[in-house]
């Protein structure tokens, strides 16, 4: 079993967005997947409720402790993929979560505001020697090259990896996108044939061959 983590410190960094996006993007590619939301919050646990399509179950789990017997859990279940989604300043939580995960994700607009966030992720998942890399995400399509371009640099200049330089897709800002929390659907759903749905399935994709993970079809549209 594969696990991922998506994590940061600045709340509102599209964290759980991506998380449920991955999630359905996996599933719809034949992987058996899964989701821990460990955000007292519990967003995605709330979202599942509302989705009334076949989907990745969500587990809350708030407790660094227990996030281990709950990975476990899942494994003994058969899944191939578990995705946790960490909510901002929870540190503990955080690293816990990076401990036992295979790869990192770190959501980030090209804002000052989010990419100032970041440094201090990097640091502690650079300590614990885990591989990981920034996504942006919720991007301004109309200046997406140049943000990105410009914001790719800065990382870089830090020493922090990007995923766009490795092959990543950007992850573009799109309406759909906030309409997901209120039926439980994603964009793939939504918007099927759109260019959301086509960033968010090259990024699982990407995602799948940094970690190892077989993808058994293409995308399915629902």
């Amino acid at each position: 079993m594969h696990v991922v983590s998506v994590i940061g410190l600045k709340g509102g960094s599209t964290k759980s967005t991506l998380t449920a996006h991955l999630a359905v993007a996996a599933h719809q590619a034949g992987v058996l997947t899964a989701i821990v939301d460990t955000d007292p919050q519990a967003t995605l646990r709330m979202w599942s409720t509302r989705r009334q399509i076949d989907g990745p179950p969500v587990r809350p789990e708030t407790t660094p402790e227990f996030l281990e017997p709950t990975l476990q859990a899942f494994r003994d279940q058969g899944a191939e993929l578990v995705i946790i989604d960490t909510a901002g300043k929870a540190e503990m939580m955080g690293k816990r979560a990076a401990e036992l995960s295979d790869l990192v994700l770190i959501p980030s607009r090209t804002s000052l505001a989010d990419m100032d966030a970041v440094p201090t992720s990097h640091a502690m998942l650079k300590s614990l020697d885990k591989p990981h890399f920034v996504i942006f995400s919720d991007v301004d399509v109309s200046g997406r090259k140049t943000d990105v371009k410009e914001a790719s640099k800065g990382f870089a200049a830090r020493g922090i990896p990007v995923g766009n330089t490795a092959g990543a897709p950007t992850i573009s800002h799109r309406k759909a996108f906030k309409s997901c929390f209120n039926d439980g659907r994603t964009i793939q759903e939504l918007e099927p044939e759109g260019k959301g749905a086509e960033e968010i399935d090259a990024l699982f994709r990407w995602v799948a061959k940094q970690i190892g993970l077989k993808v058994k079809r293409k995308r399915v549209e629902k």
